[in-house]
């Protein structure tokens, strides 16, 4: 027997000695996949086949490593010639070497997702969007468009089969002359999708650049249209095989068969159960297609199971099989039921606790128990989540409880309060009227700027007129701002005379650096916040980087390249860690894939955490040009049915559910549904927590009680207020509390010259004397108002070009408000019994124990007395409002209502940009609702409870640039 035999079962032998032909084998979690792999590519060596002629392509750089080093124990020294790649490295090598066959040239660089994203933002104008290009957000779409982008190639579409195929509809809908508007602005935005791809891959090849998709794509095209080289890389890679199948698109297991023929010698490993990277483009079809694309194949199942105990891998397969029909085991009639092969006493329980902080102490405190036992180790323990918004709390109790713990993101760096504040110094440096920045900069412990302080010195700010740096220059001479709070600001403002001249002539990396030095060391201790400066050795490596591809790059370049990277969703790359050291790891399930722990926690498995929502696929592939069958991967829950199923076996010894039953919602959570299918019973309804926030509290009465900072609250809140608070505590905090200023938006400023062009326009139409139930013809005097002269002439008196980023877009702004303004004048001049009952009418009123303030855009009489309140909105009409869109006029309802005592029938919203008016009536349990929610609102603001709910919305928030809770 072979030595790369021994030891192993008989599924895993066959699966060494395959010889010739295709084979898919289904190797379940924890059954040695990787040990047959590598005993495969030794044996085929053994046997005299030329290590360069085996090919072995996986999917990650470290997967790649993995199975290298492997390669390097088995092999017999000088075996280094076989080829282990990842399909993009594999794919990249390849044009390196054959290219120029097709076009490619051979010196390309490939570019990562963000610099995608960089590219389209930089050459905006060449992609003439305007259906995916709002006015008031150019950028909004560009991250969308480069997902739709990595789709298209992911199923190895080109741009031309995407011009061809909107040619198609274009010429079809011309024929049929329906007249349908939905259907013609429908292939009008195909068509604008189509023309952008087409762009986009112009740039590339312009500039010699390629990206993921592109090196799969281009490989696929060089062996389709080049046979000649097609037959040398056939010859070559006489034996094929591929890691995680189940993880292959369209377009790399195109290349893999074309690779493979003909004799098709093609080892597929991979799992149907374990396939969890849809959102990555992974096509769930190709593994369950393979022996429809090769009916010769042979099968192999591994079912023996080297990892958990049978408890955990039955509950497991008590949950997959849920996802039946659509699964190999039902398809090809196979076993695939796992077998424990170690005598393991494993048990699975289901916790189910009052709320979210009860779960967080449950887990710690029994990882604490088991630790504690001497069961395990911490590195034995792991806490699993199904997103990352659920960690941050699992690793607050644990470090707060002394115990080691290390979340294993690996991005995440540019959110690391250090790295947030290093970067507001830069910023500065840059541009030191940026009082964001300013704000945070002296609230580190290198300045201590008191919080009454940085309160006396905004308002001063704000009461003169000037900037916030220009009140620090002078806080010497406010008798209203402390010694301490003078000598901070003398030192911020030393500082950053001393600095920015560095700032404006060496290189990004030396004022980084000098930044470290100078200001961080005075409160890092770099023996003990080891973490914090090997988060700044990434960031100065990051600018090294830059550099490399810049050499001339300043600190204001990379502030700007941080920025863009930002914009587009990245949020920085983190300092690789040591998987090995005794620590609990918290992770999300897609990171712990591959991995084995002897206690696993599955946490906050209730509905619609797990399963999570369906949020949607951004910009689908129209249905007429998809190649995959089952491009989408599945339904959503069978997805994420998969990705528990993952979280499950990973444990050894014991699995842990846990969920809550109150998040602080007016509904309970119910257990995830996948509970009831693992067919788990709730083991107690309330875990015995240790402590509880009780005892935390009673312990806290002996301590000495903590500076209160007192905040000067608003006399009367907004809705806008309200708002800002219901959307993020902290950003209401910054904005209202701290009055930290912020730049105006371009399309604020656009809104508020409509605004008050229509105020000076229709102002006449007001009467000075209505009879409640009257109608009235326009008056003559108010008639003669309504010119189109008259509103050229408000236009030009209200229109400025500050506030826009450049004077093209100014200039854009400034063509559609024309358009706009003409619309709804020429809408106003046909309506000849229009009645304005009030414009701009402010208000106030109680709601409850608070006051509520606001100001109403119109207010238009109606035939029968009542009031109809319309607000102007410069953006798309929605299809359907929900209750959220409502609220502002529900709370405008209540005050007119109340201050004039009118019925008011109808509120509106009148899109300017189509001129539609989208007219509804106020439910008496909305309205009841939201003056409900407006008092709970505010008594939230008054408790003073300012922590941060990071959201999708952050990218849109002024402050998200000193927010290291923001969500990228």
């Amino acid at each position: 027997m072979s030595k790369y035999l021994e030891g192993l079962n008989q599924a895993q032998q066959r699966a060494v000695q395959h010889g010739d032909g295709p084979m898919l084998i289904v190797a379940g979690a924890g059954t040695g996949k990787t040990t047959v792999l590598i005993n495969r590519l030794a044996y085929l060596i053994e046997q005299g086949v030329p290590a360069e002629q085996i090919l072995l392509v996986t999917f990650t750089d470290k997967a790649a490593g993995e199975l290298t080093e492997r390669a390097d124990e088995l092999l017999p020294y000088g075996y280094f010639d076989h080829w282990i790649e990842t399909f993009h490295s594999l794919s990249s090598r390849l044009l390196k070497i054959y290219g120029l066959e097709i076009g490619v040239p051979t010196d390309f660089k490939t570019i990562t997702t963000v610099e995608a994203w960089m590219l389209i933002k930089r050459n905006i104008a060449r992609f003439n969007l305007k259906y995916f290009r709002p006015l008031g957000a150019p950028d909004k779409y560009i991250s969308d468009l480069v997902a739709h982008f990595s789709k298209l190639k992911d199923q190895n579409i080109w741009p031309e089969e995407y011009l061809d195929y909107v040619a198609g509809l274009k010429k079809a809908n011309s024929a049929q002359s329906t007249g349908d508007e939905a259907e013609a602005l429908d292939v009008a935005r195909l068509s604008e999708l189509a023309e952008a791809y087409h762009v986009y891959n112009q740039l590339l090849l312009e500039r010699k650049l390629l990206d993921f998709g592109d090196q799969i794509n281009y490989c696929v095209k060089l062996l389709k249209e080049r046979p000649n080289v097609a037959r040398i890389l056939q010859r070559q890679f006489r034996y094929i095989m591929v890691d995680e199948f189940q993880d292959t698109n369209l377009a790399q297991y195109e290349l893999i068969k074309l690779l493979a023929q003909p004799d098709n010698n093609l080892v597929a490993v991979g799992d149907d159960d374990q396939a969890i990277y849809k959102f990555r483009g992974a096509s769930l079809s190709n593994i369950l297609q393979f022996k429809d694309d090769f009916p010769q194949a042979v099968d192999l199942v591994l079912t023996d199971n080297y990892r958990s105990g049978q408890a955990v891998l039955d509950k497991s397969y008590n949950l997959i099989i849920n996802n039946n029909p659509n699964r190999l085991e039902v398809r090809l009639g196979l076993d695939k039921k796992l077998r424990a092969g170690k005598d393991l006493k494993a048990g699975v329980e289901h916790w189910s606790l009052v709320d979210e902080p009860a779960e967080t102490q449950a887990v710690v405190g029994r990882i604490g128990e088991l630790h504690e036992a001497a069961l395990a180790d911490w590195a034995d323990i792991a806490i699993l989540t199904r997103s990352n918004r659920d960690a941050d709390r699992f690793v607050k109790e644990l470090e707060s409880r002394g115990i080691p713990a290390h979340f294993m993101s690996r991005k995440g760096l540019y959110l690391k309060p250090v790295i947030v504040d290093t970067l507001a110094f830069c910023k500065l440096l840059d541009n030191y009227h940026e009082s964001s920045a300013l704000f945070r900069v002296l609230s580190t412990p290198a300045f201590r700027m008191p919080h009454d302080d940085l309160m006396e010195l905004s308002r001063q700010a704000r009461h003169n007129n000037r900037s916030l740096y220009d009140s620090l220059r002078l806080a010497d001479t406010m008798p209203e701002v402390s010694g301490i709070g003078q000598a901070a600001a003398g030192k911020l403002v030393a500082m950053i005379v001393r600095l920015s001249g560095l700032a404006k002539t060496a290189s990004a990396t030396k004022v980084i650096a000098t930044i470290v030095r100078d200001i961080l060391a005075s409160y890092l201790d770099r023996d003990r916040q080891v973490e914090e400066y090997r988060f700044l050795e990434q960031l100065y490596r990051k600018a090294l980087s830059l550099e490399t591809v810049m050499p001339e790059a300043k600190l204001k370049d990379f502030v700007e390249y941080l920025e863009m990277e930002m914009d587009a969703g990245e949020t920085g790359s983190l300092p690789s860690f040591n998987e090995d050291s005794d620590t609990v790891k918290v992770a999300t399930i897609h990171s712990a894939k591959g991995l084995e722990f002897k206690y696993v926690f599955v946490v906050s498995m209730v509905e619609e955490r797990f399963p999570s929502r369906n949020q949607g696929g951004g910009l689908p592939i129209p249905d007429g040009m998809v190649k995959d069958k089952n491009a989408e991967g599945g339904s959503h829950l069978e997805e994420e049915r998969r990705l528990c199923y993952v979280a499950m076996t990973r444990a050894k010894l014991g699995l842990y559910l846990t969920g809550f039953r109150d998040s602080g919602g007016v509904r309970k959570k119910k257990p995830s549904r996948f509970i009831a299918e693992i067919g788990v019973s709730t083991l107690a309804d309330d875990i015995a927590v240790s402590d509880g926030e009780l005892g935390k509290a009673v312990k806290r009465l002996d301590e000495p009680e903590p500076a209160k900072t007192f905040y000067l609250l608003p006399e009367k809140f907004s809705f806008s207020q309200l708002e800002a608070y219901d959307n993020c505590p902290l950003q209401y905090k910054f904005a209202h509390i701290l009055k930290i200023p912020a730049e105006d938006k371009p399309n604020l400023v656009f809104g508020r010259v409509i605004h008050a062009v229509l105020h000076d326009l229709l102002a006449p139409l007001i009467p000075s004397v209505v009879a409640p139930t009257d109608l009235f013809d326009i008056a003559p005097q108010a008639a003669s108002a309504l010119t189109e002269e008259r509103l050229w002439e408000l236009f030009d008196r209200h229109w400025t070009d500050i506030g826009y980023q450049s004077q093209e877009q100014a200039a854009e702004f400034k063509a559609s408000a024309r358009v706009m303004l003409l619309k709804i004048f020429n809408l106003t001049l046909e309506n000849k019994q229009l009645q304005i009952y009030a414009l701009e009418r402010p208000f106030s009123f109680k709601v409850g124990d608070y006051w509520l303030k606001g100001s109403i855009d119109r207010i238009d009489r109606k035939p029968d007395g009542s009031l109809m309140i319309i607000d102007y909105k410069t953006g798309q009409p929605k299809n359907k409002l929900e209750y959220r869109q409502k609220r502002q006029l529900l709370i405008y309802q209540l005050a007119l209502e109340e201050l004039t005592g009118l019925k008011v029938s109808s509120l509106a919203f009148y899109y300017m940009e189509s001129g539609e008016l989208l007219e509804f009536t106020a439910k008496e349990s909305d309205l009841a609702k939201v003056q409900n929610e407006i008092a709970e609102t505010i008594k939230s603001i008054v408790s003073l409870d300012f922590t941060a709910t990071p959201t999708e919305l952050c990218k849109y928030c002024d402050f998200r640039g000193i927010c290291e809770f923001r969500r990228l």
